[in-house]
């Protein structure tokens, strides 16, 4: 049993269906989806900033091997651009920059330049060269002329760059529905009962009424349909895996108080809020086509500028701590805060607001969001085996869940779950080597969304409700490749 229906749940479902395993997904909530996987950025990154030697690497490393043929075999529309770290004068400047800047002025304008140049260089040669480490060997330095060549809507004002041609900007909503499909078409193959579906949404798993028999190694877990009737299901199962996202910590301190043998975790949730604007595209301006990112800090990646699949501009995310694991309220502020940004970006106005009454007010704004990343106190992926009580804790996935997901899967299933279920024991039905039935094409998709006109899809023969803002906002506008289909 997999706990948890956001992107990393479901890869680690259709991976333990691949490999034979008879495994089910429950999700508390009505929709899958619907947590920090419904609001990501959509941008699969190669890894840079992830702490050399760290499993997050290792697994975003191999996920992004893997996702391009992933993104084709299901027809999932991506767009395989590249990003650029790039470095502006108004960056925050480490100790030796500041002792520079304060030095410049003293002397005249060029020399100051000069200086600037050379801290500014130092940081970009850093970013490539931890590139380089991580496996992105292509990864190259750009001069401001160069990457005003590229992307010419970006203000002059860049002091350089560093290409990274191994990031993808995909649909966020599609990539996690492809992984769902294929999951229940597997699960076809596998259950003689085809009534008995894989994914079972709107259903809260009741940990401290379940229980685990060590002598057998059998979970008898305990469940409940949420809303007016309250069913209860028991699941009858060799093995559980956590996979609850920002309530990890809760549900593994939850199950060892029902297993001994499960230790209570060793990290905490830091719930970190990532705010985001997103805008229609600038019609005066060029097509942005790669995803403009400032260099990263050990604390975060720092305030994206990019192009979605449907032509709008996102600004974000912030990263703000917070105790609160589940408060996504928009914040005026950190909306100023943003669209300051985006206007030194492109070096034009951009305004922080959608209300006509307001100052700020910029008509070009389609919608905000606000996602709640599950974030830990550590710096790395929380992904730990308890082989005496058959249970495995998939936390502290932070905001790479989509980016190493497919790598996540498969680590998890061939390199835990295989240690813990002997396959034996379970009687593993061999998966039939068929092609997945790929996804309906998104123009098609976009005419279902709106004849409907109830936020949802039907694919594969179950709904789906549209649960990422972004693919909501293109969907709705019909810009980008919900309008050419290319």
């Amino acid at each position: 049993v997999i706990i948890g229906g956001g992107v990393v749940g479901l890869s680690i479902l259709h991976s333990s269906l691949l490999a034979g395993y008879n495994a089910i997904l429950l999700e508390r909530n009505p929709d899958l989806c619907d947590g920090a996987s419904g609001r990501n950025s959509g941008i699969i990154c190669t890894g840079v900033d992830a702490p050399s030697g760290s499993l997050e690497r290792a697994l975003i490393r191999d996920s992004i091997s893997r996702v391009r043929d992933f993104c084709v075999e299901h027809n999932v529309p991506m767009r395989e651009c590249g990003s650029l770290v790039c470095l502006w004068p108004w960056d925050d400047h480490d100790d030796d920059t500041t002792t520079h800047v304060e030095d410049e002025k003293k002397i005249d304008d060029e020399n100051a330049f000069v200086t600037r140049a050379v801290s500014s260089n130092d940081k970009l040669k850093r970013v490539l060269q931890e590139s380089h480490v991580a496996g992105d060997n292509h990864a190259a330095l750009l001069t401001s002329e160069t990457v005003s060549e590229l992307e010419p809507a970006l203000s002059s004002q860049c002091v350089g760059a560093v290409h990274i041609p191994g990031e993808i900007v995909v649909d966020p909503w599609l990539f996690p529905l492809a992984l769902a499909t294929h999951a229940r078409e597997l699960g076809k193959q596998l259950n003689q009962d085809k009534n008995v579906d894989v994914i079972q949404t709107g259903r809260e798993v009741v940990m401290d009424a379940s229980s685990f028999n060590a002598k057998e190694g059998i979970w008898n877990l305990v469940t409940q349909r949420c809303g007016k009737d309250n069913e209860e299901v028991v699941f009858k199962t060799k093995s559980i895996i956590n996979a609850a996202g920002i309530n990890s910590d809760l549900m593994q301190m939850s199950a060892s108080s029902v297993a001994s043998d499960i230790n209570s975790p060793t990290f905490a949730a830091r719930p970190r809020r990532g705010q985001y604007i997103v805008y229609s595209a600038p019609e005066k301006f060029p097509t942005l086509t790669r995803p403009i990112q400032p260099v990263p800090t050990d604390r975060t990646k720092g305030i994206f500028v990019y192009s979605t699949l449907y032509n709008q501009i996102v600004v974000g995310p912030t990263a703000k701590d917070q105790s609160s694991r589940t408060n996504d309220e928009i914040e005026r502020s950190v909306a100023k805060e943003l669209a300051a940004h985006a206007t030194r970006v492109f070096d034009t106005h951009m305004g922080s607001s959608s209300l006509q009454s307001d100052v700020d007010f910029d008509p070009r704004i389609v919608g905000e969001y606000v996602g709640i990343r599950p974030g830990t106190s550590k710096r790395d992926y929380q992904i730990q085996l308890h082989c005496h009580a058959n249970f495995i804790t998939v936390g502290g996935i932070r905001s790479t869940g989509l980016s190493a997901s497919l790598g996540i899967g498969r680590h998890v299933v061939q390199s835990l779950l295989c240690s813990i279920v002997c396959q034996s024991e379970e009687k593993m039905v061999s998966v039939q080597q068929q092609a997945p039935t790929p996804l309906p094409d998104v123009v098609s998709l976009v005419e279902q969304y709106h004849c409907r006109g109830d936020g949802c899809i039907h694919v594969g023969g179950h709904e789906y409700r549209v649960t990422h803002p972004l693919t909501r906002m293109g969907w709705g506008a019909r810009t980008g490749i919900a309008a050419s289909g290319e």
